[in-house]
């Protein structure tokens, strides 16, 4: 018997010859479901998640210049490929200690025309997340601290980060004195 592939050889034309590739399995008549993107990782020692559409890239902890009179909440500037970036404390904005500068990372983040740094601990996984496993904010969590929500992943409940409303929040508090 000889060998087969799947592969099919027409006839020849002229002077080439045409591959067609296998029909395509019919399409399952089930819809998935959609899903949004997001970005786990730990600071302070607990578990977040995050758009994965508010990242723009991770970059790895660098020396940070911190700034006379800044709020708790602003690290410092850092100089990332001849850019000045602000990079703002996620373990301190949401009220938890602070992020591990040395061995941590800093999430880059777009702000108006811009790049503004978050710092956390470490990056956990990427995972695609089904409407169905978010929840409304859990009432424990402090009002401010722009966590929008939570959701299931693996069984257990990680906290939903709204990076861009952060950064509006301690930036606007930073500007306001």
């Amino acid at each position: 018997m000889p060998f087969q592939t799947g592969w099919t050889l027409s006839p020849p034309s002229v002077s080439m010859t045409e591959v067609t590739a296998p029909a395509e399995p019919a399409a399952e008549d089930e819809a998935e479901a959609p899903t949004r993107r997001l970005l786990l990782f730990e600071v302070g020692g607990g578990a977040f998640a995050a758009e994965m559409s508010a990242i723009r890239e991770i970059v790895p902890s660098q020396a940070v210049t911190r700034l006379p009179g800044a709020p708790p909440t602003v690290s410092g500037l850092i100089n990332l490929r001849g850019t000045i970036v602000t990079v703002i404390d996620a373990g301190t904005a949401l009220r938890r200690s602070h992020w591990r500068r040395t061995g941590g990372l800093i999430l880059l983040a777009g702000y108006g025309d811009g790049v503004i740094g978050v710092g956390i601990d470490d990056v956990r996984d990427i995972h695609d997340a089904t409407d169905e496993q978010f929840g409304p904010r859990p009432a424990d969590v402090a009002e401010g601290t722009a966590v929008c929500g939570v959701v299931e992943i693996g069984g257990e409940p990680v906290l939903l980060l709204d990076v861009p409303a952060m950064i509006g929040e301690i930036l606007g508090k930073g500007e306001a004195g």
